[in-house]
């Protein structure tokens, strides 16, 4: 912003073209000094020109014409940058196609290769997602997704089931109380696809046609590689693992059984109790806080009147809570 010196000589320029500095600081009383550092600002933001054929005089000059001189050189510099980004993208992007064929070619003649790169791995999901003409199955552990999430993923499984692809999903039990989930769920169930829970779902796995699968690789609670796998002896290991789990599964959507106190959270958390699983443990499966974990331990003791853990669970059992 002008200071007010500047303000106050801008005014007065604007009002005799072609003054001096010595009829300006007689006119407004301010000393030369002030003067010439008023017109070193003016000048710089191009506010004020020399008036032609008179050295000393001095024009104001409108401040739109002076942000057209101060900028036109930027300006030009962001037309070319923009110019040379739009190249760059054009020439970029023309390679994608050739790049996803080469990484084909790659993941076909390789057994098992590891993707460390979350951005490569959500692409290969997207491509060979694309291509699937048959079958997938999904192991999803751990917590439900955003709603905003589920609403791409719903649009896409149903263009997967109008296409004929048969889609299995296991997630854990305790989703069933997870209302974006169990929405998304409800709309690709009348879309024709299947959801089973279990207490417990041990790996992140994906196989699209029996052709290919994707597994979390695991090795922390952070990690975020993935196994790509085409080796067809390996492939078919999994889908019978899948298979002997789907059928030991609930329905995701399947009423329950017996009326009871108990969330679906909190059923997985009796049954970790029931196979003697620490509290760490049952915490890390259902991916949920230690001390939440134990808020609801000693809830269900105090509820069952159990004095220990594991007579906690076999009432939850003889109740027919579990």
């Amino acid at each position: 912003m002008l200071d007010a010196t500047s303000l106050e000589v801008y005014r007065y320029a604007v009002g005799h073209p072609g003054w001096t500095r010595a009829e300006a600081s007689e006119a407004l009383g301010l000393t030369l000094r002030r003067i010439e550092a008023a017109i070193a600002e003016l000048s710089d933001r191009r506010l004020l020109s020399a008036e032609a054929g008179k050295p000393e005089g001095l024009v104001a000059v409108s401040p739109d014409v002076a942000l057209a001189d101060l900028v036109d050189a930027d300006e030009r510099s962001l037309q070319d940058l923009k110019a040379r980004i739009s190249s760059r993208r054009r020439e970029l992007s023309s390679l994608l196609p050739t790049f996803l064929e080469a990484r084909k070619s790659v993941l076909a003649s390789t057994s098992v290769e590891t993707l460390e790169d979350p951005h490569l791995i959500h692409r290969v999901l997207i491509d060979y997602g694309r291509d699937v003409t048959e079958k997938v199955y999904i192991a999803q552990p751990g917590q439900g997704s955003t709603a905003d999430v589920h609403e791409e993923s719903v649009r896409k499984d149903l263009e997967l089931l109008e296409n004929g692809v048969r889609r299995r999903t296991l997630y854990d039990t305790s989703l069933r109380d997870h209302v974006p989930t169990r929405r998304a769920v409800e709309a690709i169930v009348a879309g024709g696809g299947e959801f089973g829970v279990l207490p417990f779902i041990p790996l992140r796995m994906l196989i699209f046609d029996e052709k290919l699968a994707l597994v979390g690789r695991q090795l922390t609670r952070d990690d975020k590689a993935a196994l790509v796998i085409r080796d067809s002896s390996l492939i078919n290991i999994f889908t019978l693992l899948f298979d002997v789990a789907w059928e030991i599964s609930e329905s995701f959507l399947a009423p329950e059984r017996v009326e009871s106190p108990l969330s679906s959270l909190q059923r997985s958390i009796i049954q970790g109790l029931a196979n003697g699983l620490s509290d760490e443990s049952i915490a890390r499966r259902l991916d949920i806080n230690v001390r939440t974990c134990r808020r609801h331990i000693a809830w269900m003791l105090d509820t069952l009147r159990a004095e220990s853990r594991f007579q906690a669970a076999l009432k939850a059992r003889e109740a027919g809570w579990v």
